[in-house]
């Protein structure tokens, strides 16, 4: 587990787990208790989203379009938008607009309230056309 975010202990219960087996049984095997088991195993889970967060963040860093949906504002609108800001980047955008407001209800999550954001998110394209929602 050279250079990652998980330990070698991590790596070995999120690989157990992947293999079907249950705390209890990873516990017995590694002579632990499971509750050590489950600790491990939150923490490489959360290690883990971490990194995803961070990818995603370095991605919309390097994004050449981001566009801020603010309280308020209909997700709707929001494709129209974001191709206007795609033509002025010269980006072809990978979706068609019910594709974009499915990726913004997935991303957003409970950012949103029906077709209004409760709270403010970025949308942002990458110079290949991918959409994240951040």
């Amino acid at each position: 587990m050279d250079d990652t975010f998980l330990t070698e202990a991590q790596a070995r219960v999120l690989e157990l787990r992947a293999k079907g087996l249950t705390q209890a049984e990873i516990a017995r095997r590694l002579m632990t208790s499971r509750a050590n088991i489950c600790i491990l195993e939150r923490r490489a889970k959360e290690n883990i989203a971490r990194a995803e967060r961070t990818l995603k963040l370095a991605a919309k860093l390097r994004a050449p379009v981001v566009l801020e949906v603010k309280q308020g504002d209909d997700i709707l609108e929001v494709p129209k938008r974001l191709f206007k800001a795609a033509d002025r980047a010269k980006i072809k955008v990978r979706m068609g607009t019910p594709d974009i407001v499915a990726k913004i209800r997935e991303g957003a999550g409970d950012k949103l309230h029906g077709r209004s954001a409760t709270k403010g998110f970025d949308v942002a394209l990458t110079a290949e056309g991918e959409i994240l929602i951040a």
